[in-house]
């Protein structure tokens, strides 16, 4: 099987991000350690985590370069994994002399997908928008289209979809002169404007979804949880990134790789920011929770901006009782001394 070389990392980006200056790359760890696609609309977000001489741990996802072979999986900028043809092969992870492997198996691809309205159709709704308070999931709709606020009445938004004006949203004998598709494609005049195109993943789940027949399958598995990885994850300096992985669990016990469809907001954006695909920027030295929810489930990850704290040694304190461990303890992470022990009457 023919490598390639895969650089996940954009020209543009490539000069604005890099491992802090001088730093010296000791490791490097993969999120998820082992990668499995079993439907054509599978897909992983990597995290890949550098771990530096000093013992701090950087995000180092869009640094790295990756091997592997190209006619297995594709992957984009932000190390979003997605699959090409069945088969099992692995990743070659690589950045500044250190190297990891990930396996990587990719199944179902020449079956036919059996999309779910509750599973599929609306996360896909939620992230185009379509659901917002500001597009037709807002009180009076718009423009003749209404639907739930962010989906939490599924079946009127099924029949939003599939009954009114005559069912003109949907074709179900031509998929592709759906609205649904039409309009946020830009085959026709859209006040939300273009949010997809044909051959896209969103597209083309929605438009097989249309042409199986607008199922509504209600007694599908629901989300019951979800995970945000990393836990707590540390920035080093202002200005370094963090990707986010988003898994979510179903009432059935499978786990899926959410990223691309949960919303992440930042809970101070003056400490960080997060965009769309989860990835956060650290703005200046404090702590901001990042803030996931994807179909009704909600999970933080709360993430730490340093600052420069180059020659900071910890000086070992006595502890006196279990409130002291778990200050040291924080303040160790924040990488800040303990002020001297004082008497109350000092204090």
């Amino acid at each position: 099987m023919p490598l390639c070389t895969l650089v996940v990392l954009a020209a543009a980006a490539s000069a604005q991000e890099q491992l802090p200056a001088g730093a010296r790359l000791t490791a490097l760890e993969v999120f998820p350690p082992a990668i499995e696609l079993k439907t054509p609309f599978d897909y992983r977000q990597l995290v890949v985590t550098a771990t530096l001489e000093n013992g701090d741990r950087v995000d180092a996802t869009r640094l790295v370069q990756i091997a592997g072979a190209r006619d297995l999986v594709k992957l984009n900028g932000a190390g979003l994994v997605r699959p090409a043809r069945d088969g099992v092969g692995e990743l070659v992870v690589s950045l500044a002399g250190q190297t990891i492997k990930t396996p990587v198996k990719v199944s179902g691809q020449t079956e036919r997908y059996q999309v779910s309205f509750f599973r599929d159709v609306m996360p896909v709704m939620g992230k185009l928008g379509c659901n917002s308070g500001t597009c037709h999931g807002a009180q009076q709709g718009k423009n003749g289209f209404k639907l739930s606020l962010r989906g939490y009445d599924p079946l009127f938004d099924h029949q939003a979809l599939t009954d009114e004006i005559e069912a003109r949203r949907v074709n179900r004998a031509a998929p592709d002169t759906s609205l649904m598709l039409l309009k946020p494609s830009g085959g026709v005049p859209h006040v939300g404007g273009v949010l997809m195109q044909p051959g896209e993943p969103y597209y083309e789940l929605l438009r097989l979804w249309i042409a199986e027949g607008v199922k509504y399958d209600p007694a599908t598995a629901r989300v019951v949880s979800i995970e945000v990885y990393p836990r707590a994850p540390v920035a080093p300096l202002p200005g370094m990134k963090q990707q986010l992985a988003v898994l979510a669990t179903y009432a059935d016990g499978s786990v899926r790789d959410v990223t691309a469809e949960a919303f992440v907001e930042s809970s101070n954006t003056e400490i960080a920011t997060v965009d769309k695909n989860g990835l956060v920027t650290a703005v200046r030295r404090g702590e901001a929770t990042m803030l996931a929810r994807y179909e009704g489930a909600y999970a933080a990850s709360t993430l730490i901006v340093m600052g420069d704290r180059s020659g900071f040694a910890w000086k070992e304190t006595p502890e006196y009782n279990w409130i002291d461990t778990l200050v040291y303890e924080k303040l160790r992470q924040v990488k800040v001394l303990p002020s001297d022990v004082c008497t109350d009457g000092e204090f």
